[in-house]
């Protein structure tokens, strides 16, 4: 009995850690994988976690904190801790999202807020079920607006459309999202 909850407890632990991820193999033609991850170094990533993971609904995969000389080496700095957290959706290890924190450090300004993209704009893409609910969420938290969901590409006699929708989080990041197969019917006035 012991040894089968020890087995457990191992497996969870390993499971969690991204190091010991699941991989995919590089397919033919290729030198490296499809994106494993987006990166993304915030102001503070409680705050992130208010739209990633409570708006979009992404579910933490791994969080801890690190300080170490193999973290500082990797960063290019000296003397950080620095807290990671990797999000997914549903089980892929894949085309996830991780922020990550300097703890303890005075962080700069917030980005002034835009509604228009400029160049060197980095975008999530992400593929929804709600891109209304989301929108009215986003909205009601204040997040900035780029583009309220529209129909970018229209599909003359369709009976559904795909929207599109493009917001920046708290630190700039764009957010774009889409749906695909909406039903006119679906669409709020």
């Amino acid at each position: 009995m012991k040894r089968a909850l020890l087995t457990c407890l191992l497996f969870s632990l390993w499971s969690a850690y991204p190091t010991n991820a699941q991989t995919t193999d590089i397919p033919d033609g290729f030198i490296v994988t499809p994106l494993m991850r987006s990166t993304h170094f915030v102001r503070d990533v409680g705050e992130s976690l208010k739209l990633y993971r409570d708006i979009l609904g992404l579910r933490v995969r791994f969080e801890q904190t690190f300080k170490s000389e193999e973290w500082d080496r990797i960063l290019g700095l000296k003397d950080k801790t620095v807290r990671v957290v990797h999000l997914q959706s549903g089980d892929y290890v894949f085309a996830n999202v991780a922020m990550f924190q300097f703890v303890g450090d005075a962080q700069p300004p917030h980005p002034a807020p835009r509604t228009h993209v400029e160049t060197g704009d980095p975008a999530l893409v992400f593929v929804t079920s709600d891109i209304f609910g989301i929108n009215e969420k986003v909205k009601a938290a204040g997040y900035s607006i780029v583009a309220e969901p529209i129909v970018l590409f229209p599909q003359e006699g369709s009976d559904t459309q795909a929207y599109e929708s493009l917001f920046f989080d708290r630190d700039g990041i764009l957010v774009n999202l889409t749906q695909f197969n909406v039903p006119s019917s679906e669409v709020p006035d």
